[in-house]
């Protein structure tokens, strides 16, 4: 399912190879600019009542997630899009189901590096112009994340619902599909 998943979605999205290549272009901008995005994201969540109580469940775990959120932010500028990169964004999904982390919260966080890493790495390409290019090429990216993540939560709620009912999964996807 990796490679037809991200196919699909890179093509309805419209990531192409020259964003992939603008995109594996910005690493060294994101290097310098994670560190701000990363400390901005965690200070905003903090302000959250259920995103704090998450975030400090157990002693560290913030600093664990800052380290993940720096190297998912490089990630993003790799500009490689395959099936390792598509097993990675899955199981951020499933673990952030296993935590009790609502998709609400992982898309509008989605939002909020969407528009934190654009304004400071629009900072970085002001003069560039491809600069408006870079941008789309990196909300492409994210989107793509997104819907991989949104795609784990699915399948893990199913599978979730599937063991708790005793369902098959046949049956199940016949009653979603109005077969029977």
């Amino acid at each position: 399912m990796n490679a037809k998943f991200i196919d699909e979605v890179r093509k309805l999205g419209g990531l192409s190879d020259e964003d992939q290549k603008l995109l594996a272009d910005m690493r060294p901008a994101m290097e310098r600019q994670a560190p701000a995005i990363v400390a901005a994201f965690y200070d905003n969540l903090q302000q959250n009542e259920r995103a704090y109580e998450i975030l400090n469940a157990e002693p560290g775990r913030v600093d664990r997630l800052k380290g993940h959120l720096t190297h998912w932010l490089y990630s993003l500028v790799e500009g490689n899009y395959g099936d390792d990169y598509f097993d990675k964004r899955y199981r951020i999904g499933h673990r952030h189901v296993e935590v009790g982390l609502e998709p609400r919260y992982v898309i509008a966080a989605m939002m909020w590096c969407r528009i934190k890493a654009s304004e400071l790495m629009s900072a970085e390409y002001a003069d560039d112009p491809d600069a408006a290019h870079r941008m789309a090429a990196l909300s492409k990216a994210m989107d793509l994340d997104l819907n991989i993540m949104l795609q784990s939560y699915d399948d893990k709620r199913v599978e979730q619902f599937l063991e708790v009912t005793g369902f098959s999964k046949v049956l199940f996807e016949n009653m979603l599909s109005g077969g029977g």
